[in-house]
This record gives structure tokens, C-alpha cells and sequence, in this order.
């Protein structure tokens, strides 16, 4: 068995506040609940939508990720 961590990055411009970011967050977590339906290998997954600064997209490539 080989284990494998999908990482996406989705940088959105929301025009509105914090109702419509929500509905975004929503929407894209609805979009992944769909992706990984029925997939059985699939074993968790999560959405989470945070505040950016900048306009400088991130390198996933440079990018380390912890385990806590």
C-alpha cells in the first residue's frame, strides 16, 4: 500500500464579506465532498478557507509541511 497527501491551493478574490466567503468555502468544500464520495481510497479529508495577503502565488514545490 502506498500512502499519498493531495495538496490544493485555491486563491480566491470574494467580492463581498464575510457571509459571501463562507458561501464560497462551502461551495468549494461541497465540490470536494463530491470528489471523494464513494472513493474508497479516500481515507480523510478536509477544506479549510483562510485570509491571504499578497498577491504572490505559493510554490507547493518550497513549501514544508509538520505533522503535530
Amino acid at each position: 500500500m502506498t500512502k499519498i497527501r493531495g495538496i490544493i491551493v485555491v486563491d480566491m478574490d470574494i467580492d463581498g464579506g464575510f457571509r459571501d466567503c463562507a458561501k464560497a468555502e462551502e461551495s468549494l468544500e461541497n465540490l470536494i465532498k463530491e470528489y471523494v464520495r464513494g472513493n474508497k481510497d479516500v481515507i480523510h479529508w478536509q477544506v479549510q478557507c483562510r485570509e491571504r495577503r499578497g498577491d504572490i502565488p505559493p510554490d507547493l514545490a518550497k513549501m514544508k509541511f509538520r505533522a503535530n
